[in-house]
């Protein structure tokens, strides 16, 4: 038997991305995504071997930009002060994030294709979702779990979860109103839809609590379902009502969310304003290059630059964060910001670029989503705009285009690539 038939190496290919994909939201497993993600390079490399690029048009803006965020990501990180840990990053990150854009646009060739993909995403988060129920079921102290989320740690499936979720109910509700699927499927989603909902409430993540119901918002709205938008927005006005007028301790969090200072204030924002000026003071030694892809090492930059004690003498809410809770340690400094975290690693010029692959996204999706003839295509796009509102809106107090939810967002990328492509495959003219 040839393995390298064509057939056999796309069979390869899809079971390690099915693979892939569905240990996305999984803490655990870190061995079986590990091979899975050296399954898929091997044999998306050997079908490359076989002409697998045949079909990518290059002149495509989206592959130009992203080729191009690629080589000056690639070209800052060599060249900058830390090659070894950015390189490293680099593999951990932006590859796999390549690899799976990649293999969706070559393996897949429309939206009805995708599918099996889309179950797979749906499934994956199905079974975090049961296994973070059970595990909020066994915990003893229900107070301490509604005041604060410190107690979910990353060695069980429930950490993270919000932050998960952010990308995962919007798509789940973008599938149910996109898509025509088999009622057991229909219920299933509908069900880890409504589940996740309760357990990023128990989770106690605020900024979850605004980024869902925008994306839920702005999706019902762009897809007409406004009875469901009514009903989903007198639910939220009449829970937002109750909370408002409990006086549980419990809920205070929650409350947070209606009172202004919370958005004006470093407190009110828990700290993140000391954080971000002093990722400023970082950033603005290097402006133009960064320090090379990779965030883990802002502690080393701040050490180098020698900037704890400046810190403490003339900055105290900078150094509370940086040094008396991250203790300028390796991967626990965050800049908590998507576009301070971009400029950090790879500078000014790496966000223009960031901005202008994000600008060629867009594009695709308006040009799709604003045509007059109803279709899943179509569809689809208008909701994948409301999964985009809550990735910008939990990027604005956090940094997420590496890890799990980087390549997620890859993967909705890809199938926006797919979407489009067969649009413009099918209104091409014939002979």
């Amino acid at each position: 038997m040839n393995i390298l038939n064509s057939s056999i190496l796309s069979q390869g290919v899809r079971f390690f991305l099915y693979m892939f994909i569905f240990l996305q939201p999984v803490n655990r497993f870190n061995s079986f995504r590990e091979i899975a993600f050296g399954g898929l390079l091997v044999c998306f490399l050997l079908k490359l071997f076989k002409g697998g690029l045949k079909d990518i048009r290059f002149s495509d803006g989206t592959i130009v930009a992203l080729f191009l965020l690629t080589a000056w990501s690639l070209l800052v990180s060599l060249l900058g002060p830390y090659p070894v840990d950015s390189l490293k990053a680099m593999e951990n990150n932006l590859l796999a994030q390549l690899l799976i854009f990649l293999v969706i646009i070559t393996e897949f060739k429309t939206l009805r294709e995708l599918k099996k993909l889309f179950w797979i995403v749906i499934s994956s988060f199905l079974l975090v979702t049961l296994i973070s129920v059970f595990e909020v079921v066994n915990l003893t102290n229900y107070d301490q779990l509604l005041k604060s989320h410190d107690m979910f740690t990353h060695k069980m499936f429930i950490g993270g979860y919000a932050n998960h979720a952010t990308f995962y109910l919007p798509f789940i509700l973008s599938w149910l109103i996109a898509f025509d699927e088999p009622r057991v499927r229909k219920w299933v989603g509908l069900g880890t839809l409504i589940t996740g909902i309760v357990v990023v409430f128990v989770y106690s993540h605020r900024t979850a609590l605004i980024a869902l119901p925008s994306a839920f918002f702005i999706i019902l709205l762009l897809t007409r379902k406004y009875k469901l938008l009514l009903a989903a927005c007198l639910f939220a006005i009449i829970a937002a009502a109750a909370i408002g007028l409990s006086k549980s301790d419990i809920l205070s969090r929650y409350k947070s969310l209606g009172n202004p200072k919370t958005y004006i204030t470093n407190q009110g924002v828990s700290g993140r304003f000391g954080v971000w000026e002093g990722a400023l003071h970082i950033i603005r030694e290097r402006p133009v290059t960064g320090y090379g892809y990779g965030w883990k090492k802002m502690a080393w930059v701040a050490q180098d630059l020698q900037l704890a004690e400046r810190w403490r003498t003339g900055y105290p809410h900078i150094y509370d964060y940086y040094v008396g809770q991250a203790h300028l340690s390796y991967g626990r400094v965050n800049p908590h910001s998507l576009v301070l975290q971009i400029l950090f690693e790879i500078g000014a010029v790496g966000l223009l670029i960031f901005l202008w692959f994000w600008a060629t996204i867009i594009h695709k999706i308006v040009k799709i989503a604003f045509l007059k003839e109803q279709s899943d295509s179509r569809s689809y796009m208008l909701c994948s705009v409301g999964v985009l509102t809550s990735y910008l809106m939990i990027n604005i107090p956090n940094g997420f285009w590496e890890d799990s939810y980087g390549r997620m967002i890859f993967f909705l990328i890809a199938s926006v690539f797919v979407t489009y492509r067969q649009h413009v495959n099918e209104i091409k003219p014939q002979g």
